[in-house]
Order: structure tokens, then C-alpha cells, then sequence
């Protein structure tokens, strides 16, 4: 559960301060998630973003759903997902 608080408050945060585009709110994850959290190796976080470019969609999401499934498993993956909902809000 601490996973879960903890990856929701990251991806909250960055929904509501993350404007620019998709490169923007994935440098800002990766500044939070590798730099600063150190959740994941920058090589990990790279290996990663390369399965996003081959996957149609945002690529911003995607690493959102990613990064939290990668933290806190299936559960993760949907409480980093919720961020976009807050975003519109913000």
C-alpha cells in the first residue's frame, strides 16, 4: 500500500505541474523517478522508453503506466494512470 500512496502523489504531482508536451512530463519522470526516487536504473528507464516508441500512442502515458507498474505491479499501473484524470483538473 505505501507503493501505491507513494506512486500515486508522484504521478499527482506531475500531473499537475507537467505542461509541455510528451518529451517535457517524461524528463520531468525521469528526473523524479530515476534522480531523484531511485526507483529504476536511467538503463532501465531508457529500455523502456524504447518500448514506448514502438507501442501507438502517447508516449508519456504509456511510460506513466510503465513506471507505476513497474513500482507497485497491476495496482500501480492504474493508480499511475489516474494522474491523467487529475491533470485535466489541475
Amino acid at each position: 500500500m505505501k507503493n501505491l500512496k507513494e506512486i500515486f502523489l508522484v504521478f499527482f504531482k506531475l500531473g499537475c505541474i507537467g505542461f509541455g508536451g510528451p518529451a517535457a512530463h517524461i524528463a520531468m519522470m525521469q528526473d523524479e523517478i530515476i534522480e531523484k526516487r531511485k526507483w529504476m536504473s536511467k538503463g532501465y528507464f531508457l529500455d523502456l522508453m524504447g518500448a514506448t516508441n514502438l507501442i501507438p500512442g502517447p508516449n508519456s502515458t504509456e511510460m506513466t503506466m510503465h513506471c507505476g507498474y513497474e513500482r507497485g505491479g497491476v495496482l500501480g499501473l492504474f493508480v499511475a494512470g489516474i494522474h491523467l484524470f487529475f491533470h485535466q483538473l489541475c
